[in-house]
């Protein structure tokens, strides 16, 4: 009996360390594409760390790559990613950075503090000093944002102050979307709009 009663014991001890780590490696498996790196390269975690990294349940310097429906090129990156606790379909990221270029070459980025990334509904979710920044001019802060199907559609809520080409503006809703299948990607402000010329940026 307590032969038994050891295996059971030691059974129940590593589920509690494995079936985490099993979870985590899911969502590293959507998160995170190591291009071109060796599979004998040995973990470059010293014992201690990588028992910590097992027990916090977290990855650092995550990132992914890959094209959504749209052809756009999307790469998203954090400095960490946490899973969590409840749900193992959420991952809690800390500085976040999301480049979005599409077939045209138009650039969008999108920065923030913090973030969530939901694997079965395949958002993303960006709080605390977003910015948005892209190629043709624009910049704005927004006070959050999300950005859906792999950057396909971006929502972004105010209130959202930024500048354009030769504009000031202000609002409370901002999307990012293309109005017709293979189109150019658009933005599109709603919501208390405001927008001064300011001749001084033609300059």
């Amino acid at each position: 009996m307590a032969r038994n009663g050891n295996t059971y014991s030691r059974v129940v001890w590593i589920l509690k360390i494995s079936l985490p780590v099993i979870a985590i490696l899911m969502l590293s498996s959507i998160f995170i594409l190591s291009r071109g790196v060796s599979t004998n390269t040995a973990i470059p975690f010293a014992e201690k760390e990588l028992e910590e990294r097992i027990r916090d349940q977290q990855v650092s310097n995550p990132f992914y790559t890959g094209k959504n429906e749209a052809g756009d090129d999307v790469r998203v990156a954090a400095e960490v990613m946490t899973r969590d606790p409840a749900k193992d379909d959420i991952a809690h990221l800390d500085v976040v950075n999301v480049k979005l270029t599409t077939p045209n070459d138009t650039k969008i980025y999108l920065s923030s503090k913090a973030g969530s990334f939901f694997r079965n509904e395949q958002k993303l979710y960006l709080e605390g000093d977003v910015f948005v920044e892209t190629s043709d001019g624009y910049t704005m802060k927004a006070t959050t944002a999300w950005v859906y199907d792999r950057g396909v559609h971006i929502v972004a809520t105010g209130p959202i102050h930024g500048t354009g080409p030769a504009t000031i503006l202000k609002a409370g809703h901002m999307e990012i979307k293309r109005q017709d299948k293979g189109g150019p990607m658009q933005i599109y402000f709603t919501q208390g709009v405001d927008i001064v010329y300011d001749s001084k940026k033609e300059e």
